[in-house]
């Protein structure tokens, strides 16, 4: 029993040390892997203003086209201050159509296309489209990069713990709803201050630690209990038992009913060691199964 005890205790202690060592690799880690999602907040910055500049140019050049047919149908953008992977990609989308429908009434109206002011402005558009893919193909790289770092080992054990969770691959052309809550992948402002997030982390480590602590020593519980069953049956179902007398000297065998009688006349204690036949385990003559109180009554 104390053998399984034994190893019980040190597989926690094992555990324990494993949870130090991750929480060390964390406090270890975090700079890195911090460093790496400032650069994704960065990129995805970039491409927000990108695409600010872009929304806005497209609605100016609404204003030029007012007055010819059609253009009526022509609605101003509105793009939302914070920006979601589904909002880039409505933008993107209901740029790329009011783009078509203005070169159309182009191709209709030769006056249109060849004034100043709309050429200005579908060199701008054409040019923040540019540097549009250019700011997602960066923003993605930038993703790629810490993705791959995050989930990488030592950092996929307690990065999720401090708050950095996968970033979003940017793709203007997929279909996304504007409301589907795919947020901008980079840590939250409130999880921004290393002092909270370590302090997050080491919560959580000592919290997953007690919890193996306690786990083991419910399993340690049950070993046991489920060994000094083994015993209790052992003994009841033996009909002979070697002891150690006052001396430490091997006796027997003797019945059950011999115990009794040889504790009843005070020759063996409660303390005294008992071996039943057929087992390996010592126990203690206390911990007989209770009808012995019969017996020495």
């Amino acid at each position: 029993m104390n053998s399984l005890l034994d190893l019980i205790v040190d597989l926690v202690e094992l555990i324990l040390v494993l949870a130090v060592v991750v929480a060390a690799l964390a406090f270890w880690g975090y700079n890195k892997i911090r460093r790496l999602s400032e650069n994704v907040k960065e990129a995805w910055s970039n491409i927000a203003v990108v695409t600010r500049k872009k929304v806005a140019l497209v609605n100016q050049l609404i204003d030029v086209v007012k007055g010819y047919q059609e253009s009526e149908k022509l609605v101003m953008l509105k793009i939302s201050d914070d920006l979601t992977v589904g909002t880039l990609q409505q933008a993107h989308q209901q740029t790329g159509a009011i783009m078509t429908a203005i070169n159309g009434m182009a191709q209709r109206f030769p006056e249109l296309k060849a004034g100043q002011q709309y050429s200005r402005l579908v060199d701008s558009i054409q040019q923040s489209e540019a540097a549009l893919e250019n700011a997602r193909t960066r923003y993605n790289a930038t993703a790629k990069e810490y993705n791959v770092t995050r989930t990488s080992i030592p950092h996929v054990f307690y990065s999720g713990l401090l708050g950095f969770h996968p970033a979003a691959y940017l793709d203007l052309d997929a279909v996304e709803s504007a409301d589907s809550g795919v947020q901008r992948p980079m840590v939250s402002d409130d999880g921004e201050r290393v002092n909270e997030l370590l302090g997050m982390a080491g919560s959580k480590m000592l919290g997953a630690a007690k919890r193996v602590a306690e786990q083991g020593r419910l399993l340690a519980e049950k070993g046991a209990a489920h060994l000094q069953e083994a015993v209790d049956a052992a003994s009841s179902t033996a009909t002979e038992f070697h002891y150690l007398d006052s001396q430490k000297n091997p006796k027997g065998p003797v019945t059950r009913a011999d115990l009794d009688l040889l504790f009843q006349s005070g020759e063996i204690t409660n303390e005294t060691d008992l071996l039943p036949a057929g087992s390996k385990s010592w126990t203690k003559y206390k911990d007989l199964p209770q009808q012995r109180q019969a017996a020495a009554g």
